[in-house]
């Protein structure tokens, strides 16, 4: 019973700390946001940030207009670059950790503060990303469109990529990530309005949900989210939530059964397959409804 109390103690001040009552959460998540959502352009994406765990030459088999594989120094963050120069487009794909049994031990809780943009940063992910961009800047163009993907690691780093490019004046129209851990608090979340991202998670995958949003850093906050978020279901159904209902909505992590959660779920192949299934046709639903979709899973 004192655990329970302490729970429901903890959830109430979180409430009261991102200025919302538990209400008002009941009402978000029994809504259906029925915004339309490519998937045939998000499988597209998908399908980069797999490509990035495969070799060099499987890359380059599969995008001939590649200018850049690299896996720079001592980290463990291959990238790519495709480049098209008639249409001064460029995507930038980067791979989570090679060694997947181990990736929930390479979320490190550590942050630090970027001395040029004010922004708490999770200093691992942080160190990784300027790391890459050093090692890709002579194979950029400043002046194209430039498209960012990443799964897990490699989606938080895409992230924290985007913001430094973004600052240098490089042209980033958008930012997908598949099941990326957060990299930064509700401090940084609040002067990363610029970021163009959305984040593709399966409801069962546990590494979006780290660092916990109970962790709370004195100096910068709670670790939060940035952007939208696309929450994959099994079949056609999904929920989508937009940048400010997600943000509210995180309360929820809370009442997950961490049980349900399975590194498993975590995996690249699961997300091409779960994205597959909606490209003829995708059916929207409550946030509130999607643990019954989840469990015709099981």
């Amino acid at each position: 019973m004192r655990a329970i109390a302490a729970l429901l103690a903890c959830i109430v001040a979180l409430s009261a700390c991102v200025g919302i009552s538990s209400k008002e959460v009941e009402l978000l998540g029994a809504s259906v946001n029925t915004t339309q959502q490519n998937f045939a352009e998000l499988t597209a994406y998908a399908d980069m940030a797999k490509t990035a765990y495969a070799s060099e030459a499987a890359i380059r088999s599969k995008y001939p207009a590649t200018v850049r594989v690299s896996t720079p120094g001592k980290t463990d963050a291959q990238y790519f670059i495709e480049r098209n120069d008639k249409t001064k487009t460029q995507y930038i794909a980067i791979r989570g950790t090679a060694n997947r049994k181990n990736v929930l031990e390479d979320i490190e809780l550590r942050l630090q503060e970027d001395l040029n943009l004010a922004i708490p940063i999770h200093a691992g992910f942080d160190k990784t990303a300027r790391a890459l961009y050093v090692d890709m800047r002579p194979f950029l163009k400043q002046n194209y469109k430039t498209y960012i993907t990443g799964h897990s690691l490699g989606g938080a780093i895409a992230a924290v990529l985007a913001i430094y490019m973004t600052d240098d004046h490089y042209d980033v129209a958008k930012v997908v990530t598949f099941g990326q851990p957060k990299f930064t608090t509700n401090a940084g979340v609040e002067r990363l309005t610029f970021l163009q991202i959305t984040r593709v998670v399966d409801e069962n995958d546990i590494v979006p949900m780290l660092p916990p949003v109970t962790l709370l850093n004195r100096v910068h906050g709670v670790y939060e989210h940035v952007g939208p978020e696309i929450i994959l279901l099994e079949g056609p159904r999904y929920v989508f939530l937009p940048e400010h209902d997600a943000d509210r909505l995180s309360i929820g992590e809370l009442w997950r059964d961490i049980r349900i959660a399975d590194l498993a779920d975590h995996h690249m192949d699961n997300y091409v397959r779960r994205l597959g299934a909606k490209a003829k046709g995708a059916v929207p639903v409550s946030y509130d409804d999607r643990e019954a979709y989840v469990a015709a899973k099981k």
